[in-house]
């Protein structure tokens, strides 16, 4: 028997999957969203718009990412219950965001959260299931009132 022909006789195995565990693949989502930690998505995001990632300091995306890491091992439960001024989140109705709001956001979306990343700046987005959809970077405090 030739070395080629027992080569054929092999199975060929099958990669195994090597998406990131926590975004969910099931047909049916889980049935509490809240136990699950956020996955982020800067697909809705306008470039060039003054608040998006590349409009940044290099130190912005750095303090960004790593926050983005941070929270991503924490269920919204947990973010939800965090003081706003620190992991925390914040909810900032629908009327008191000032750039234009992307066309790929609905009308039922009333309202978005607005998270730390540095100091007092922020990133702003919304939620759809386990995706947390950011749109702005708050890096020059031009998307909303932050207050006194």
């Amino acid at each position: 028997m030739s070395i080629a022909y027992m080569e054929r006789e092999r199975p060929i195995k099958k990669p195994k999957a090597t998406r990131a565990p926590f975004l969910r693949t099931e047909e049916t989502p889980p049935t509490n969203l809240d136990a699950q930690p956020p996955a982020f998505s800067f697909e809705k995001m306008a470039d060039g718009s003054g608040h998006s990632f590349n409009c940044c300091q290099e130190e912005d995306r750095l303090a960004l990412s790593k926050r983005m890491f941070m929270l991503s091992r924490m269920p919204w439960q947990q973010i939800n219950l965090a003081p706003s001024k620190g992991m925390g989140a914040e909810k900032i109705s629908r009327g008191e965001i000032n750039p234009g709001i992307p066309t790929a956001v609905t009308e039922d979306v009333s309202y978005f959260y607005s998270l730390h990343y540095y100091g007092k700046k922020r990133f702003i987005g919304y939620k759809v299931g386990q995706i947390f959809h950011i749109l702005w970077v708050d890096h020059n405090f031009g998307v909303y009132d932050h207050g006194p």
